[in-house]
């Protein structure tokens, strides 16, 4: 998980946006924003800036929306 590419596409992108690259990245194996070398990690990024935006469009801030996303990732991991 990159905090930084996530925070950079989260701020710049609509949730719809960023699935639809998820969506497109998928299809064709094209990434319309290139993040990252891997296409794990780029659809990663793609997936995790997408919730983190929706957190964003709920009325949190950026510190915020990234403290509810890593709560929630943790308690998947755990």
């Amino acid at each position: 998980m990159d905090v930084k590419i996530m925070k950079e596409l989260a701020q710049k992108y609509t949730v719809q946006e960023l699935n639809k690259f998820a969506d497109d990245f998928e299809q064709t194996g094209v990434a319309p924003i290139k993040t990252q070398e891997d296409p794990g990690d780029q659809m990663s990024d793609y997936l995790q800036a997408a919730e983190l935006r929706a957190y964003l469009d709920s009325g949190l801030s950026i510190n915020e929306a990234l403290r509810e996303f890593s709560k929630r990732v943790r308690g998947v991991l755990t």
